[in-house]
């Protein structure tokens, strides 16, 4: 009889075991924010934050001025290089070279997008709510 039962107490102390473990090994943060483009929300696009060590990388969409990265797709604790990207749909796409589809040009300055060195601390305790105002040198 005993027999019969130790394979039902090994299935329940291995199903406790693992609800034990600890859901946020890396320490993710939940991430939130606004940008602006020219002083008004930017309608579209994304953010995109990149470890400046090793590490984990993550990433929303920006609508209506406004992102969020909720913990459990959040960021650990460290320094990272942020990233915005928003297409000008408003703009003639253009041909790029090698492609067989043509894109629209960028609205974000490069010193935010593809040269950007924009960093953000992401800390343990406290909200981490990062916010940037974009210019651009001719504003439409």
């Amino acid at each position: 009889m005993i027999t019969r039962q130790i394979p039902v107490i090994l299935s329940l102390i291995l199903l406790l075991a693992s609800g034990c473990g600890d859901s946020n090994p890396l320490g993710r943060q939940p991430v939130s924010g606004t940008i602006t483009l020219n002083g008004q929300p930017l309608e579209r696009g994304t953010i995109e934050f990149s470890p400046k060590e090793s590490g984990t990388a993550s990433g929303a969409s920006i609508q209506d001025g406004a992102y969020a990265i909720p913990a459990d797709k959040g960021l650990p604790p460290g320094e990272y290089l942020v990233r915005i990207s928003a297409a000008d749909e408003e703009a003639e796409p253009m041909e790029m070279p090698g492609e067989s589809s043509k894109i629209s040009p960028e609205l974000i300055p490069p010193e935010y997008n593809a040269e950007s060195e924009q960093t953000f601390t992401v800390s343990a305790d406290g909200e981490n709510e990062f916010s940037l105002d974009i210019e651009t040198s001719s504003s439409n």
